[in-house]
């Protein structure tokens, strides 16, 4: 993969792919720090190879969109497209969060949707649950999971035992469904 250096006055390094090419950003007071930066390109190199061994889903192209893995023609879809797809997702997903909240007697404040390129969902400290669109062209097993894991935050604000735990009372093959969902690029 080509290699594109650029200097910036920024403090910190960023990188990113853009049409095939590894663009790498580095603070201009290191131009000179040889180690440092090619030291910075093999780490990009060995994470490029092994984001190949994720799934990249294509969730939209011309003709169809992928709606909880199934394939249906976007003329299907009326109005505005990205407003109809979150609905989409919001009528899915609240039903589960009321059902799930229910049961674990914690309550959320609202649900949002949202588009993101890497953050998939969140639960904020005031209870508010967000759910990133792309969420939407996944099997509903993954929906589901991702619902469970974000109700038991409204009690668990982090990842401790206790929090396993709980999801693990809802969905007891969670630890299967996680791993298969970090496989898992939308595009």
């Amino acid at each position: 993969m080509e290699v594109e250096i650029v200097y910036t006055r920024n403090k910190n390094w960023y990188a990113k792919i853009k049409d095939g090419k590894l663009i790498v950003e580095i603070p201009y007071y290191l131009r000179f720090n040889e180690k440092w930066k090619n030291d910075l390109i093999q780490k990009w190199k060995k994470l490029l190879e092994k984001q190949k061994k994720y799934e990249h889903i294509n969730a939209v192209n011309w003709e169809n969109v992928l709606l909880f893995w199934e394939n249906v023609e976007k003329t299907e879809i009326s109005g505005d497209f990205d407003r109809e797809i979150k609905q989409i997702l919001i009528d899915y997903i609240t039903p589960l969060v009321d059902e799930y909240s229910e049961r674990l007697w914690y309550k959320y404040k609202s649900i949002r949707v949202w588009k993101a390129k890497t953050k998939r969902w969140s639960c904020s400290f005031d209870q508010k649950l967000m759910f990133n669109i792309n969420l939407v062209h996944l099997p509903t097993k993954y929906i589901k999971y991702v619902a469970v894991h974000e109700v038991c935050h409204l009690k668990h604000k982090n990842h401790s035992k206790e929090f396993w735990a709980e999801v693990e009372k809802f969905l007891p093959d969670y630890k299967e469904t996680k791993r298969e969902l970090k496989k898992m690029i939308i595009k």
